[in-house]
């Protein structure tokens, strides 16, 4: 087994392989701090407004640069200093390992002295392991803690995409999510030649009915509605949304002309005698049907929702509490 001379380890820890190994550290902190930071702002929906964006990131790689520099600076660049200094002290002292007339006592305290070194550079080579150990640990917790970050960030944004299709009063869909919806079951319906049925449904003098009863009443009768929507509809292909106000729509994939208006001629039963809140009561609904199919088709899914809105305002027109088929 050899060993290093102490010539061999100062040259290993000489100023000069000091100096470009902290010139490594300063150039690569803050390339890979740059790299993750950019990384973690796409990850967030990139830089909404670049001038600013880049500055924030810019300040940021500037600090967390600075930080982990101060860091290595301080648990591994000065240990090795110290090493360095105390190898070449022990270097520079006189060895004479040529006996003279008192050699004897000379060489003992000489070696006695090298002895000391040693035992205190491998002191520092152990500290110096340590806080690298600790090092590694805190690089390692911070990813951990950053891999945290951004998982909870995804659940976020799924979250809100989720809650950006969902009405909040009502817990169905809301507008943006029938609109996806139609365009999609509109292509199918044309694609494979099949039935499209498309309601629009409107609660009669609802605002009367919220001036009488207040809008907590009213809130919680358009939910008491969006819930016997979801009863009666609840195939895997029906659609129900709320598009605004007191106004609703049902995409019946499947469904003709005469299914659907059996279906919603039985829906208006149920909430002329759907109990409301607080006992209250006295809501009709209008609704406006329309359907697409082989022999009535339609140009666009646009042109479908049309028709049922049409629809909808001749039975609102002609006394409301009725449905309304489109031509």
């Amino acid at each position: 087994m050899s060993t290093d001379s102490p010539a061999e380890t100062l040259d290993r820890v000489s100023p000069r392989r000091l100096g470009s190994l902290r010139l490594r550290f300063t150039v690569a902190v803050p390339l890979l701090t740059a790299f993750i930071v950019t990384v973690f702002e796409w990850s967030l929906g990139g830089f909404e407004a670049p001038a600013e964006g880049v500055a924030h990131a810019a300040w940021l790689v500037l600090l967390l640069s600075a930080a982990q520099l101060l860091l290595i600076e301080a648990l591994l660049l000065r240990p090795l200093r110290q090493l360095a200094a105390g190898c070449e002290a022990m270097e520079s002292a006189p060895t004479p390992l040529t006996p003279d007339v008192q050699g004897t006592p000379r060489l003992t305290a000489e070696l006695d002295r090298i002895g000391h070194a040693m035992r205190r550079a491998r002191g520092s080579l152990w500290q110096q392991d340590q806080d690298a150990r600790e090092l590694r640990r805190e690089l390692t917790q911070q990813r951990h803690l950053l891999e945290e970050a951004h998982a909870a960030l995804e659940a976020n944004q799924r979250e809100l995409a989720s809650l950006a299709r969902v009405d909040p009063l009502t817990g169905i869909a809301n507008q943006r999510a029938f609109d996806e919806a139609l365009r999609r079951e509109f292509k199918r319906a044309q694609r494979q030649r099949g039935l499209l049925a498309l309601a629009v449904l409107d609660l009669d003098q609802f605002k009367q009915f919220n001036l009488a009863h207040g809008t907590d009443i009213g809130d919680a009768a358009l939910q008491r509605v969006a819930s016997l929507l979801n009863e009666r509809f609840k195939r895997d292909t029906d659609v129900v949304a709320r598009l605004g106000g007191e106004e609703f729509v049902a995409l019946l994939p499947g469904f003709g002309m005469a299914e659907a208006q059996g279906v919603l001629e039985s829906l208006r039963d149920e909430l002329r005698a759907l109990r409301l809140p607080d006992g209250q009561g006295g809501l009709t609904l209008s609704v406006g049907l329309a359907a697409a199919s082989p022999a009535h088709p339609y140009l666009s899914a646009q042109a479908l929702l049309q028709a049922a809105d049409e629809a909808l305002y001749i039975a609102k027109h002609a006394g409301r509490d009725r449905l309304s088929l489109a031509a």
